[in-house]
This record gives C-alpha cells, sequence and structure tokens, in this order.
C-alpha cells in the first residue's frame, strides 16, 4: 500500500482527537455539556479550566520536558535532514520571541492563580500534585518515563518517517542535541537528588511512579511529540530518494533492540501497579463515582494537566530545530 502522499499535518489530527474525545468522555461523566467551570482534577481542587492552565505545574516540569526535547530533536536529526536554511533565522528569532512570552506569562499565570508557595514548591521540585509533596519533585515523578523514552524516542520516529516515506540516514549532525540531553539528564538528577542511587530505587519499586511513568508514556506520543514532528516532516521532501532497502541494516537492527527494551520495561511498569490496584495508587476526590477514578478518567484529565508543558515542548522542539539549521552541518553516514 503506498501512502507516500500522506501530508504531515494529519498528525495534527491526533492530539485534537484526543483532546477531542477527553472532553467528551469528561462531559458524560459529569452529565455536563460545558465543563469549564467543573472541578475535574483528580486532585478535587481544580476545574477544567484551571487544569488546562495549571502553570505551576507546568513550570516544575519544565527540566523534564527540556531533556526530552533535546533527545527529540537530536534523534530526529539523527535520523535524516536538517532543516532548510531559508528564513531559518528568521524561523528561530520568532520562536525564541514566542517562547520567552511563553514563560513569562505562565510564571505570572502561576503566581495570580495558584499563588507564591504552590510555584516556588513545583519549581522547587518539592511537590508532585495538588497535596502531594515529595523531595525530588516533578523531575523524580518523570524519572521512569523519562529513561524509558529515551528508548521510545527513536523507535518512535523511525516507524513516523516510515510512514510518511522520509529519508531514514544516519546523520551525525544530530549527535550533539543527544549527547546534551544525558548530560542534563544526569545533572538534574544529581542537582535535586541528595542520594542518586536511592531515588533511582525507590522510582523503579514504587508503584505509584511506575504507574505514573505508564501514564506518561500513554500520553506523550498522542499528544506531545505529534506536533513538532508533523513541522519538522514538511521541511523534508514530500518522496524519499533512498529505497526502504538503503536503510542502514545496523539501524533496522538497532532499533528493534531499542523496541524490545522499550517493551520489556513497560511490561514491568504496568505490571507492578497492577498486582496492587491501579485505582488505590490515584488521589479520590469528592466527585469520584464509587470512591475512585478510572483509568479512562485518569488519562482523560491527565492530557488537559500537560496542556501547557504540550505548548512548551513544541516551541523548544521547534527553536532547537531550526537552530541546528542556522549553526548544524549535516554529517551524513550513506549506506555501501
Amino acid at each position: 500500500m503506498n501512502i507516500s502522499w500522506l501530508n504531515p499535518y494529519l498528525l495534527l489530527l491526533i492530539p485534537a482527537f484526543t483532546y477531542l474525545l477527553s472532553y467528551i468522555y469528561l462531559s458524560l461523566y459529569h452529565r455536563q455539556l460545558f465543563i469549564f467551570n467543573t472541578v475535574i482534577h483528580e486532585g478535587g481542587v481544580y476545574t477544567l479550566l484551571q487544569t488546562i492552565f495549571y502553570s505551576s505545574h507546568f513550570l516544575g516540569h519544565m527540566p523534564v520536558h527540556t531533556v526530552l526535547a533535546l533527545l527529540f530533536v537530536g534523534v530526529y536529526l539523527s535520523l535524516g535532514k536538517f532543516a532548510v536554511k531559508k528564513d531559518a533565522v528568521k524561523k528561530m528569532l520568532i520562536i525564541s520571541l514566542l517562547l520567552l512570552i511563553f514563560i513569562a506569562t505562565a510564571f505570572y499565570l502561576s503566581y495570580k492563580e495558584f499563588g507564591y508557595e504552590d510555584t516556588l514548591s513545583f519549581l522547587a521540585q518539592q511537590k508532585q500534585a495538588v497535596n502531594i509533596y515529595e523531595d525530588g519533585g516533578s523531575w523524580n515523578l518523570h524519572l521512569p518515563s523519562t529513561m524509558i523514552f529515551f528508548a521510545f524516542i527513536p523507535v518512535y520516529i523511525y516507524f513516523i518517517k516510515r510512514i510518511f516515506k522520509r529519508d531514514i540516514f544516519i546523520n551525525r549532525g544530530g549527535y550533539f542535541y543527544i549527547a546534551a540531553g544525558v548530560v542534563s539528564f544526569f545533572l538534574f538528577t544529581v542537582i535535586i537528588n541528595k542520594d542518586v542511587s536511592e531515588a533511582f530505587y525507590k522510582v523503579w519499586t514504587d508503584p505509584r511512579y511506575l504507574a505514573h511513568s505508564v501514564r506518561e508514556v500513554a500520553t506523550f506520543p498522542i499528544t506531545y511529540f505529534p506536533i513538532p514532528l508533523s513541522i519538522m516532516l514538511l521541511y523534508e521532501k514530500r518522496e524519499s530518494s533512498l529505497k526502504q532497502a538503503d536503510i542502514p541494516v545496523a539501524l533496522t537492527y538497532f532499533i528493534g533492540i531499542l523496541a524490545s527494551v522499550f517493551l520489556l520495561t513497560m511490561l514491568y511498569q504496568a505490571y507492578v501497579p497492577l498486582t496492587i490496584g491501579i485505582g488505590s495508587l490515584a488521589q479520590k476526590p469528592a466527585f469520584a463515582s464509587g470512591g475512585k477514578l478510572s483509568v479512562p478518567y485518569l488519562l482523560a484529565s491527565h492530557y488537559f494537566e500537560h496542556f501547557l508543558d504540550t505548548v512548551y515542548f513544541t516551541l523548544l522542539c521547534l527553536l532547537l530545530y531550526f537552530a541546528s539549521a542556522v549553526s548544524g552541518r549535516e554529517r551524513v553516514i550513506r549506506p555501501g
């Protein structure tokens, strides 16, 4: 089946439908058509509108999304072309300005709507949710998912590029971003934790951390990743100049290994919480039917909670991408 005619903009339908279906589900659950002023957050405090603009929560997640943006763009560049240089400086400057305005606005909303204490607690990595304070904060809560994304992102980008018939070859010019992502990951972990080994042990054995990781893996591929990926794909040729047989065999095997690592790790992360019941790990707001929230509800509300995060991730990915066109140089390893 030839699907090379597919437009990358179609990827934008994935997050669009995700948010639409999530809204419909939440609306049916609460038996209301307009739920923007309805408390939907699992913490039992914030309405849908407040959840969407949960800026203090977003600020605490910036280190995680910075590392993942470096990794995402680095992997993308390592599997193909750099962005075209035409107007790259202009695009980079515009996106930089938008990103600065976005972050400044987030700080203002956080202080104005959620208060100084909430903002500082999330920024200091001392708070993980509405009523949950924990050393390591959002960074540690996302440690398992961040680690598993090191295996998942290359697999995700590889298969999307194949679906959309884009060139796949090894470009060492993307290695800098990958290295920056790896170094940043370890730096943040060391700076935030007094005992790194204890932190790793906790996040890989605590069912709450593992359940949260599974929910992140069910969030990023359908809300975060498709948006910057659709734009980056547009800057490549519509038709591949390479045949699928030209894809390096070693690369194909490497992707297979990463996919296996991801699947095995996911099975472990899902199994541990299931043994004690995922519902028992979630917060129990007053509106919860039967005293606990279902998995579909936890996912639907979670997508809206990460709306600001998605905007930041997209802007940062595009900034890094166009910066590569300005300062980078392709170092391609062709097959044969």
